[in-house]
């Protein structure tokens, strides 16, 4: 019993001589005065308060006493210390061993810790807002002392925390409004009355007491500015006369209309020393009576002059509009006309002929240029199919967007979807990432499909739902593309064949068949040959540097007799070769005749003389299909392609 109440004299003494350290200290000074009469009472090497910063992971301290002197703040993570503990809201001891304990903490390593104690500072909400904990280096002397001790003045400390932060919360609320007010662009006047003004009092009445009562009780620096001081301090006291002279019947008017109103809100228009003010103003009533009026100024003159101005440029942009539509509307007569000029003439670009079947062709692309329609092109090998197509697109009212060219027999199988619609970023292995594909280019413009009957099954129903929708999705998106494509399709084979042996959809050909165009092949425009011919010579001896007069009367003969097999591109191609063994002069092939004896022994079908071609081909790589020196490389195929095509005609490796 003796003891229990030498100690509890014990603690009061100790709590009487810290209360008594600390008191008549506030704010930082506080703390820093309880963490040094704590670590003297406790006999203590370190003692700190600190805060729970947000997140409730850190503490940062508010004083920190280290061997009997003041220690820099600092912060640290509350993971793996006694600390931790403690912000449970419960208080915390381990008389010796701590650094064991908490194997994890530095700093009571560095600081030498073997006994600590702490408690939680616990707000007016029940919530842990910091804590206070003493750290020995050796065992604590007497845990339950300090665990009181602790307790006590953490309640004490947390007290005047709240007290900091509400009294730090209202100087920043303080400065905050103090910047407003001053650095406002609003000029802010609080008026008051010595004696209230009845509002039943007669209108003269009024104004009377109003100049008689009235001063200006607070201003900020830009309202002084505007009734010409420098300061607001020179305004500050000033009666009512000062800020709005009786002698000024617009000012005695927006009395008038105040006491009309009883000092409702209301905003009007002033000018002041040359500048246009809008002023709003408020009464504080009371009981009947004015006590008060906030008046308001911004200065608008920039506003007004710039609203002059844009009026000012309305008007010029409403002469400019009109001028513009009106030559706008030249432009488009003129462009009419030019483009029927262009048709009349049949310019079509490197097109050249002038044979039936050629100016057949020629008014079937006119026809179909001017349309969105979708085209197919048909014809042999090396007819010009693509230039067709480039022509029509030049033609038609998308010239300005690009022609997308597209060669179905040159991509991979697996690769189709992606070249044509894009993928996503992830879409499959090896897509590092977004992108655009050919229909997405090609939107506005035209896109030309060539070899279209090379293109896989599963695509082709993808391709018809663009044809009816104009939508698609990427690979490996949900997103919605909506284009605007004009398709132009190509191809050397016969359709209706592919469809029946079903590599091609019927419902597609359908839709690829809205307007046919056949491309003749040469040999049913011969007439086409010697102007054909010229215009080859004329371009490839200037490519090629070589000076060529003509092309000779029996050489001429002889290009008009053949058959070409491989059509306009195999006369390019002979003419190129002729043109860079020539010595000169006029063009002549002395073993002309017989390449083309060798020619004409060709197999008139196409599909015999793909067979022989690949044969050929497969036989000078000993039938090795696909690397740098197979015969799919040679060919400028996909392997997978190449297998398609040897199936279908038959090729087998012989025995």
């Amino acid at each position: 019993m003796n003891a229990t109440s030498e100690s509890d004299r014990f603690l009061e003494h100790l709590v009487f001589e810290i209360a008594q350290g600390v008191s008549g200290e506030t704010g930082d000074a506080f703390f820093s005065s309880l963490v040094r009469h704590l670590a003297r009472a406790l006999q203590a090497e370190y003692v700190l308060v600190g805060v729970l910063q947000p997140g409730g992971e850190r503490v940062a301290t508010l004083a920190v006493h280290a061997h009997g002197n003041e220690a820099a703040n600092f912060e640290y993570a509350l993971a793996g210390t006694p600390c931790a503990n403690v912000t449970q809201q419960r208080v915390c001891s381990y008389p010796s061993g701590v650094q064991q304990l908490f194997p994890k903490d530095i700093l009571l390593t560095e600081m030498g810790a073997d006994g600590y104690t702490g408690s939680p500072m616990i707000d007016s909400n029940g919530r842990c807002v910091g804590l206070i904990c003493a750290i020995t280096m050796r065992p604590l002397a007497n845990t339950k002392l300090a665990e009181a001790l602790l307790q006590i003045f953490a309640a004490r400390a947390e007290t005047e925390l709240e007290r900091k932060n509400y009294e730090d919360a209202l100087a920043h609320s303080q400065e905050r409004l103090r910047g407003f007010v001053s650095h406002g662009v609003e000029a802010i006047v609080r008026v008051e009355f010595k004696q209230p003004v009845p509002l039943d009092l007669p209108v003269e009445r009024q104004i009377e007491l109003l100049y008689e009562h009235g001063y200006v009780a607070d201003c900020n620096d830009q309202a002084a500015q505007l009734f010409g001081h420098t300061r607001a301090e020179e305004l500050i006291g000033a009666p009512m006369e000062a800020i709005s002279p009786r002698a000024d019947p617009e000012q005695v008017e927006r009395i008038l209309v105040g006491i009309r109103t009883g000092w409702s809100f209301s905003q009007v228009e002033r000018t002041l020393m040359g500048r246009n003010l809008l002023m709003t103003r408020k009464g504080i009533i009371e009981d009947g009576k004015l006590l008060a009026g906030w008046v308001t100024a911004c200065d608008v003159t920039a506003l007004k002059q710039a609203e002059a101005e844009v009026r000012r440029l309305n008007v010029e942009l409403e002469r400019r509009i009109e001028e513009l539509t009106e030559l706008k509307g030249r432009l488009e007569q003129d462009n009419a006309y030019l483009l029927d000029e262009i048709r009349a003439d049949h310019h079509l670009g490197e097109m050249v002929g002038s044979s039936p079947r050629f100016r057949e062709l020629t008014e079937r692309i006119q026809l179909v240029a001017s349309t969105s329609a979708t085209v197919l092109i048909c014809g042999e090998t090396g007819t010009g199919k693509e230039l067709v197509a480039r022509v029509i697109h030049e033609l038609s009212p998308r010239s300005q967007r690009p022609l997308v060219k597209v060669n179905c027999a040159a991509i991979s199988a697996n690769l189709v979807e992606s070249e044509l619609f894009g993928h996503v970023k992830g879409a499959f292995t090896g897509a590092t990432e977004r992108r655009t594909g050919r229909f997405e280019y090609a939107n506005g413009g035209t896109l030309l499909l060539d070899e279209i009957t090379e293109m896989p099954l599963e695509i082709q129903a993808k391709l018809l739902r663009i044809l009816q929708e104009r939508e698609f999705e990427p690979v490996g998106s949900n997103r919605t593309v909506k284009v605007d494509v004009r398709l132009i399709a190509s191809t050397n084979r016969n359709l209706v064949d592919a469809v029946k042996e079903g590599r091609f959809r019927i419902d597609l050909y359908y839709r690829l068949m809205v307007v046919p165009v056949d491309v003749p092949p040469l040999r049913e425009r011969r007439e086409d040959i010697p102007a054909l011919a010229a215009h080859f010579v004329a371009r490839l001896s200037r490519q090629f540097g070589r000076r060529v007069e003509g092309i000779s009367e029996g050489m001429m003969r002889q290009l008009i007799a053949y058959d070409w097999p491989g059509n306009i591109r195999e006369l390019e191609n002979l003419l190129a070769r002729a043109i860079v063994l020539s010595p000169g002069g006029a063009l002549t092939m002395p073993k002309f005749a017989a390449e083309v004896k060798a020619l004409v022994e060709h197999p008139r079908s196409m599909g015999e003389a793909e067979r022989r071609h690949i044969e050929s081909v497969l036989a000078s790589t000993g039938w090795v299909l696909e690397g740098p020196k197979g015969a799919a490389t040679t060919l400028n195929l996909n392997p997978s392609t190449l297998r398609s095509r040897m199936k279908r005609l038959g090729i087998q490796r012989p025995q």
